[in-house]
């Protein structure tokens, strides 16, 4: 489908929960990050969404075998391949606030109720389809501690960014202010943070969800 055809996130019909969906990064006519989820809560507010460890899911990879951390001088230009791969070692609640320029990952060891801390994944604002969400990422994200403690993750990589023609350094100027912006939700514990997902447990009779 073409993007532009696309509703924004937070308007009705809703999905109900216990839906399956597909939650994607990127163009989805070319190589880009895929993940069957199921619907948490959908409204006005927010979509939330769980993906549990052992999950397949489509994934970027380079089209020469090598790792992108790996070889940083070309994370950026290397060219894309698909692939498939597995969500492993977490089960992960996905929060993404209407109209924010980011979504705030729950983490959870695989299989268990303990939980381990906040990822903000700084991106578009989410758009949607009768069956996928979509968004894009923006390389910087934050780590929010269980204590409240938070810092930025992949600074590096947004210099990479820019160096390597990813970004203007105009865009990576406000990806920075959204990093900064989504900083002052967490000191003052504002929502998501604040409404108790860190607790949240699956229907144990939602089937791990599969790629369509």
């Amino acid at each position: 489908m073409s993007l532009s055809d696309a509703r924004p996130s937070g308007t009705p019909p809703f999905w109900e929960p216990g839906t399956q969906i597909m939650w994607r990064y990127g163009d989805p006519t070319a190589p880009h990050w895929a993940t069957p989820m199921t619907v948490v809560r959908d409204d006005a507010d927010a979509l939330v969404a769980w993906l549990p460890a052992g999950t397949p899911i489509l994934k970027v990879a380079r089209a020469d075998g090598l790792d992108f951390r790996g070889h940083p001088s070309t994370m950026f230009t290397a060219e894309r391949a698909q692939a498939v791969g597995t969500w492993d070692d977490y089960d992960v609640l996905r929060v993404a606030p209407t109209g924010r320029p980011w979504s705030v990952w729950a983490f959870f060891p695989a299989g268990e109720a303990s939980f381990e801390g906040w990822y903000v994944n700084l991106e578009d604002p989410h758009v949607r389809d009768a069956d996928t969400t979509y968004s894009r990422d923006h390389v910087l994200d934050v780590w929010v501690d269980p204590d409240r403690t938070h810092s930025r993750k992949d600074e590096d990589e947004l210099v990479l960014a820019v160096e390597q023609g990813r970004y203007s350094p105009d865009e990576a100027a406000r990806i920075t202010a959204m990093a900064a912006e989504v900083e002052a939700v967490i000191r003052a514990w504002g929502p998501p943070f604040c409404d108790g997902w860190e607790t949240f447990r699956p229907d144990p009779s939602w089937p791990v969800p599969q790629l369509p």
